[in-house]
């Protein structure tokens, strides 16, 4: 993020203004926060100078719930290259371990310590003689990789604490969850209600769950992999514990929710409570027969769809195929495993573009004179230039907080996004 004014009002310890955002890092160091800060008695400590630790500081307090902050730096500084940041990573660790006594410190080890050869396993060998914690690192300098693979990298490590266990029927492990996407609290709220109403228990989610829950992942019969996010995880435990995985569409809308339901209940060898269905049915029609009119109306409506790899070609297929926009553009902010499988579906989209440079991005959606986004905080600039609506439903979303149970996923998102599109078409008018 850069560049901007700061001025006018406070509101909790934050200035309020006008602030210019740029397109978010698409770094390794990021993804790997974003997993581990879905480890609720996790803390990751960023070894590195302090701006390192600043930058990841900033999105996590803006993204994520503000009473839940478990992220510290090591404060390296410029003295610090010449005799090693081995002290200052200690005293990191010892205070992360006595103000939020964790089960689990991550050390995010940042370009200046990898560059120089801090010897950050030594350290972390001795500090483990001294606290009981688990303590584990990931290279994560701005060379060494993008957003997603610092995501699947900490995912596949947790494997590593996991004890093998005999499986519960009808428990699944939901993998490729991320707590700080929109309405990310809501999302997983609906998704484990549909789910308890087949008959089927989460027993953890990776990641929003205790490293505790996690540990005992190995005892679910199936993991459910949203959108491929965190296929390598799914990978390795099927391979060590011998529990198999089913990838899954990211729900949102009636017919990828269904299929959502029919794979999970299909890999435990249940059948899809139909009874449950019809009511579900019965429930979206009566509202949405409400703004049939209203929905005419947006009927072919050009929109341009910015947003991660395991959400964002679901999303555009909700918004092409129910609710009837036309997808002039679909871009992908970031990789994922199943990339390649999904985008080979094309019919509901016209252009696809993938980890553009957001400059080359913004032109092509000017170029396709759409009406409506769908994207992040960083699309905020463009759709005030273009004078059009903005619905955020992409990471990162800086300048809005979602604390009610609205979620954008499943049957009740259904309701949610459509109220939603139609809303922002009205008051834009």
């Amino acid at each position: 993020m850069s560049g901007g004014r700061l001025s006018k009002g406070r509101m909790g310890g934050v200035y309020m203004g006008e602030i210019i955002y740029d397109s978010y890092p698409n770094s390794k160091l990021l993804g790997a926060m974003r997993a581990l800060t879905g480890v609720r008695d996790a803390v990751g400590i960023v070894h590195g100078r302090s701006c390192c630790h600043a930058d990841s500081l900033l999105f996590h307090v803006l993204t994520s719930p503000n009473d839940d902050i478990r992220l510290v730096g090591s404060g390296m500084r410029a003295q610090d290259i010449s005799v090693g940041g081995h002290r200052k990573l200690s005293l990191a660790i010892r205070s992360a371990y006595k103000e939020f006594n964790p089960a689990l410190i991550a050390i995010l080890v940042a370009s200046v310590p990898t560059l120089m050869g801090d010897d950050v396993d030594g350290t972390i060998a001795a500090m483990e003689r001294q606290i009981p914690c688990k303590i584990c690192s990931f290279p994560c300098a701005g060379y060494q990789g993008h957003m997603n693979e610092g995501y699947e990298e900490v995912l596949s490590r947790l494997t590593q604490y996991m004890i093998p266990s005999s499986h519960i029927s009808d428990m699944v492990n939901i993998i490729g969850f991320k707590s700080d996407e929109p309405h990310g609290a809501a999302n997983l709220g609906e998704v484990k209600r549909m789910l308890a109403d087949q008959g089927v228990k989460v027993n953890a989610v990776l990641t929003s769950s205790s490293f505790e829950e996690i540990k005992t992942a190995p005892r679910a019969s199936v993991n459910v992999v949203l959108g491929g996010d965190g296929l390598g995880c799914a990978r390795l435990m099927e391979e060590q514990f011998g529990v198999p995985y089913v990838t899954v569409p990211y729900p949102f809308g009636w017919g990828q929710s269904i299929e959502f339901l029919e794979r999970v209940t299909g890999a435990l060898g249940k059948k899809l409570n139909q009874e449950i269905i019809s009511q579900e049915k019965d429930r979206i029609k009566e509202k949405l027969q409400k703004v049939y009119t209203y929905l005419q109306g947006i009927y072919g409506l050009p929109a341009a769809v910015v947003g991660e790899g395991g959400r964002v070609f679901h999303l555009a297929r909700f918004l092409s195929d129910e609710i009837g926009l036309k997808i002039k553009l679909l871009s992908v902010a970031s990789k994922n495993p199943v990339l390649e499988e999904i985008k080979r579906e094309d019919s509901y989209f016209e252009e696809l573009f993938i980890t553009p440079d957001h400059f080359r991005m913004e032109e092509a959606i000017r170029a396709k004179d759409v009406e409506m986004i769908f994207g992040s905080t960083a699309e905020k600039r463009l759709s005030k230039e273009l004078n059009i609506p903005l619905i955020r439903t992409a990471y990162p979303i800086l300048d809005e907080v979602a604390i009610s149970d609205m979620p954008h996923v499943g049957f009740k998102g259904i309701i949610n996004l459509t109220e939603q599109v139609i809303n922002a078409v009205i008051s834009s008018s």
